[in-house]
This record gives C-alpha cells, sequence and structure tokens, in this order.
C-alpha cells in the first residue's frame, strides 16, 4: 500500500487528450455559469488550454461528448463538486490551469491510486482462501500486479485503464469464491468495469459463463445479473440521454480521424497474426517485452491446470485470448501515442493470478531477474512519462530522461520546488530496497515453513 502511494502519489503526467476528455465531462457536469452544468457535454472546454482534447463525440442529437466510457467521469463528479466550492470559499480559482492540473492530480488519488491499493491488497488477502496461492504465493502476485506491470505508471494521470483492472480483480476474487452473494457482488464490479472502459464488457460476458460452469448455475447467473444490472442501467442511460440510442457507444461516434468506415463501429475489424505478435512480443513496447515477468503465467497457467483449477485457467486465459483477439483489430492497437499496450491492462489481473506459486516455482531465480526488470521499467516510466510517441519508449525516452532528472512530480511537490535527479533516485532507492525486503521476507518465510513441514512429518 505505501509503495503504490509512494511512487503514484509522488509522480503525476500531464493530462492529454484521454484525460483531458473524461475530466471535461466531469468539470461540465459540475460547474456552474458554462451553459452545460448538469451535463456531460465538452462544447466549451474541448478547445481550451485548459482542457483541450480531440478524443470527442460528436452526438447525433448536439453536442460533444467523450469518446470514452463514462465511469471515470462519474467517479469523479463528487469529489470534484466538493474541491470545486471548497477552493470557491477560500477565495481560490478553480478555473485556472494550474488548479486544474492539481485538482485532476487529487482526483486521481481517488478514481486511480485508491483502487489500485484496494485490488492488491484484495489479492493478498484473498487469494490464499480461494486456494489458488499460499499467503507468501500471494504476496508475489499483489507486488507484480501493482508494482511491475503498467498499472503503475498507468496510474499516474486518469486513464481509466487501471481502475478497470481493480474491478476486474475484486470480480474475479468474488466469482472465484463462487457463493450467491460473491456472485451479486462479482456483478456489480464486472459491471463497473464495463462501465469504466468500453472493452472491459469482454470480461463481464466471461465471467457470466464461468459462473455457469459450477453448481446452481440458474440462481448463481441470476445473483450476477442483478449484481451487474445498476453499471450496465448507467451506462446505457448515458447513452441514450448523450446520443439518443441505448446501445450507441461513444466510442463509435469518435472524432472521424480514429474511425475506419469498414471496421464494425469503425474500430473493429479482423485479427491478424502481425498485430498480435506486436501486442505480445513487439520489441519496444511489447507486453511481454516491458512486463518480461508476465512469461511466467504460460508456466503458472499449466500448473494450475494440473493441480485441479481448470475451469479458472479456462475463464482467464479464454478472457485474456478474446481481448488480445479483439485488440488487435483496432487500428490503434498498440495504444496510440502512449509507451505500452494499454488496453492490455484490463487482462493483467488473470496474467498476475496465473503466475506460478514462487516459493514452489522452479525456476526462481529467473522469475525473480525477470520481476526487477519488469518492475524497473514500470518505475521509470512512473516517473517519466506514459505518452512518449515512439515504437522504442524506454531505451530512447523514458531511461535517458530519468537519468537526466526529467521526473513528472506532481503539481504540489512542483509548486513547491521539488523536481531533478536527486529526490527522483532517492525514490528509486527506497522503492528497490522495499521490494527487496518484501521478497526476501517471502522467501525467508517460505524456507521456514517448509522446514516445519519437513519437522513435523519426520515427528
Amino acid at each position: 500500500m505505501l509503495l503504490i502511494l509512494a511512487v503514484e502519489g509522488t509522480f503525476s503526467h500531464p493530462g492529454s487528450w484521454n484525460q483531458n476528455a473524461k475530466l471535461a465531462a466531469a468539470v461540465a457536469f459540475v460547474e456552474p455559469g458554462s451553459g452545460f452544468t448538469g451535463t456531460f457535454i465538452i462544447d466549451g472546454l474541448k478547445d481550451t488550454e485548459r482542457l483541450g482534447t480531440a478524443d470527442w463525440a460528436h452526438s447525433p442529437i448536439g453536442g460533444f461528448y467523450s469518446n470514452k466510457a463514462p465511469g471515470v467521469s462519474l467517479l469523479a463528479i463528487v469529489p470534484y463538486f466538493l474541491l470545486y466550492h471548497l477552493e470557491r470559499s477560500a477565495g481560490l480559482d478553480p478555473t485556472t490551469l494550474e488548479f486544474t492540473r492539481i485538482n485532476a492530480f487529487a482526483l486521481n488519488l481517488w478514481i486511480l491510486v485508491f483502487w489500485n491499493v484496494v485490488a492488491a491488497l484484495a489479492l493478498y488477502r484473498r487469494l490464499p482462501r480461494l486456494g489458488v496461492h499460499s499467503r507468501e504465493g500471494a504476496a508475489v502476485v499483489a507486488a507484480v500486479y501493482s508494482l511491475a506491470t503498467p498499472m503503475l505508471q498507468f496510474g499516474c494521470s486518469l486513464w481509466g485503464h487501471s481502475t478497470a483492472s481493480a474491478f476486474i480483480t475484486l470480480g474475479i476474487l468474488d466469482v472465484m469464491e463462487g457463493t450467491r452473494t460473491r456472485c451479486a457482488m462479482a456483478g456489480l464490479w464486472f459491471g463497473m468495469a464495463a462501465l469504466t472502459e468500453y472493452l472491459a464488457a469482454v470480461s463481464l460476458v466471461t465471467a457470466a459463463i464461468f459462473v455457469l460452469s459450477g453448481t446452481d448455475r440458474s440462481e448463481r447467473l441470476w445473483k450476477f445479473a442483478s449484481g451487474s444490472a445498476a453499471p450496465v442501467f448507467a451506462l446505457l442511460v448515458y447513452h441514450e440521454l448523450a446520443f439518443g440510442n441505448f446501445f450507441t457507444s461513444a466510442a463509435s461516434l469518435s472524432n472521424p480521424i480514429f474511425l475506419q468506415a469498414e471496421k464494425v463501429a469503425g474500430l473493429f475489424g479482423v485479427p491478424t497474426p502481425e498485430r498480435l505478435f506486436r501486442l505480445f512480443l513487439g520489441s519496444g513496447r511489447g507486453l511481454f517485452w516491458q512486463t518480461p515477468i508476465l512469461l511466467a503465467s504460460v508456466f503458472g497457467a499449466v500448473s494450475w491446470y494440473r493441480s485441479g483449477h481448470r475451469t479458472f485457467v479456462a475463464f482467464a486465459v479464454g478472457t485474456i485470448a478474446v481481448c488480445a483477439l479483439s485488440i488487435s483489430t483496432m487500428e490503434g492497437f498498440q495504444g496510440g501515442s502512449t509507451t505500452s499496450m494499454r488496453y492490455m491492462i484490463i487482462t493483467l489481473p488473470f496474467f498476475c493470478i496465473l503466475l506460478p506459486e514462487l516459493p514452489t516455482f522452479r525456476y526462481r531465480r529467473t522469475f525473480l531477474l525477470l520481476f526487477v526488470v519488469s518492475a524497473a521499467n514500470a518505475f521509470v516510466l512512473a516517473a517519466t512519462s506514459t505518452m512518449y510517441e515512439s515504437y522504442t519508449p524506454l531505451s530512447e525516452f523514458a531511461y535517458p530522461d530519468f537519468w537526466r532528472g526529467n521526473v513528472a512530480f506532481n503539481p504540489l511537490l512542483a509548486r513547491i520546488g521539488v523536481r531533478g535527479a536527486v529526490p527522483a533516485f532517492a525514490l528509486a532507492a527506497l522503492f528497490a530496497l522495499a521490494l527487496g525486503w518484501m521478497l526476501r521476507s517471502v522467501a525467508t518465510t517460505s524456507r521456514r515453513n517448509s522446514t516445519a513441514k519437513r519437522a513435523s512429518s519426520h515427528s
């Protein structure tokens, strides 16, 4: 928890089109006197220096909206209402560029950082109860998920992918437990993920299929559906109010520069092997290239399948496959002008739960090496930027920028003069030491438990 807060609370990436579109919708809804108060219409903000964006959707019934799913904007409304009126009452102007950036950072602490912490702690506490990992193995899973994958760097600004991934994590844990109450909660979390990122609807569907694999199928599926009803209904009502049709998504009405007429909804076509290869193994930006620790999930999937968790392995691998195939059909499958395959973030919970049980894994040293590389890459991108327009962002920009001290400290720290290489390297050293201590604790506890079991068996 402290490590997530230390990194994602220290570094903050300035908003670009994606983040500005989501924030502009909440700002338009809250701020009085704009003519758009109480709506998500961003006409008065999309062409301004404050929240300029080309990530808009032009509604057939009038007005411009964010071309994203509305979950992040909805989560921002109440806290931004409080921030806006508190700042006004203190004689400050929240509409200035400086306070817009400060407020975006503050909102991110709730919308992304908080939920990243919740998801990581849930993995640590609940996986052992589900019999998928030991307590030591669950600690490693939680550390990999939150500190050594794109979850970390994309939690430093209002992307929304990390939030959807956190909701999916909570949904997976609930649906694995399988009771009727937990199925209802799982439906809520998967529905919240779809409300936050459109592509997360894939996991909502695959989770419903997973529910059908157990006993009491109809009752558990009914609970799952009832749990997902509220967020799904909210999404459909948003579409109806904004675009005049329950099933017209914001993404399908995007700025024409992002759409292709021959594709479904202007976005989805036919998967290609070349794009699938680049999605996972492409040098520079591929998921396994930047986060090689996820390669260990292949060994873990085989191990968990053999140990009797076949249905869950099918659920996880199936979801990853459908998401990857869907993403590979998109023109911007690589995530646009970003450093990483950001659309794949919603599959990270499945990859991480499939990781092998480290205390008993045959190739522990290789695992730890891959973990170190992955954590270093994630930390450096979190400290610098997720918006390097390059096929080799780590070697070309991120590591050189970090070495030179071109670091993205949050606006509150920047305001008091915190900048440069010294504080960045100090935090990097603390990050490395803390991760080393965690892994050493896991190894020590694992050896102690093994010794105790051997002694018990001899006695």
